[in-house]
């Protein structure tokens, strides 16, 4: 009972400070030993209840929090902002469309539109997915620093998840590099065989890569072709706009 409340009063505290506590601040303020604090962050980390910056070494409240309560998720600007455009999105390409973000060093499902094919997909509010394995992940790496980039593939590369997973650094850095120039990534066949993902970047009010939109089909399907990539695109760019107008707004 006693590791179930300092397990609670940790994620209470954390919720309190947006820039994170390092294992030594969360120890005193929970008056508890710096080991005792550490095991905790490990077993919340490991279930992505919480992540770690990977600058300042700090422990932040995650968004697997969003699976708990849904009020957290109503009242997420990122995903009130996304959520008519993805739908709209659907609606037109008739696919279920994704809402990620980077998590740490991992890419995490926000939010999802259901359609008919979500359940042949790997498609869950708080899933962790892996970011060099996936549409998603490969768009927000392409808008990374390159020092970040090489820390996170090298984390996870290792993990080849199909014959079609990329296990060459260097050429993943020029994928990025198209990536940039093209504004989509394309998944084919690396994280299921079979299954095609694209994802468009979605940027902040500072420019800053914030998350993605995507989609995900059957290779069989040829659902992603020019049509569908330009909605896509053009659903990304409307949610960055009004994300970054809805920000400005709240700090006017």
């Amino acid at each position: 009972m006693q590791l179930v409340e300092r397990t609670l009063d940790a994620l209470s505290i954390l919720s309190k400070e947006p820039g994170g506590l390092s294992v030594t601040e969360l120890s005193d303020k929970m008056r508890i030993p710096p080991s005792s604090a550490h095991r905790i962050l490990s077993c919340l980390k490991k279930q992505h209840f919480v992540s770690q910056n990977a600058d300042n070494r700090k422990y932040q409240i995650g968004y697997k929090l969003l699976t708990l309560s849904s009020n957290i998720n109503k009242e997420n600007v990122f995903t009130r902002t996304a959520k008519p455009f993805m739908r709209e999105l659907a609606d037109k390409i008739n696919k279920t469309v994704t809402l990620c973000t980077m998590e740490g060093d991992n890419v995490v499902c926000l939010d999802y539109i259901e359609n008919q094919d979500t359940s042949l997909f790997l498609v869950r509010t708080g899933f962790a997915m892996p970011p060099h394995a996936t549409s998603t992940g490969k768009v927000m790496q392409a808008y990374m620093p390159p020092e970040r980039v090489r820390r996170i593939y090298q984390k996870h590369v290792s993990h080849q998840l199909t014959v079609y997973t990329n296990t060459s650094l260097h050429d993943f850095v020029k994928e990025l590099e198209e990536i940039r120039k093209n504004g989509y990534a394309i998944c084919d066949e690396e994280l299921q065989l079979g299954v095609q993902g694209i994802a468009c970047p979605i940027f902040d009010s500072t420019g800053r890569i914030a998350g993605s939109v995507a989609f995900t089909a059957l290779k069989s399907d040829n659902a992603i072709n020019p049509h569908s990539i330009s909605l896509l695109k053009h659903c990304a760019e409307r949610i960055s706009i009004n994300l970054g107008d809805l920000r400005k707004t709240k700090t006017l």
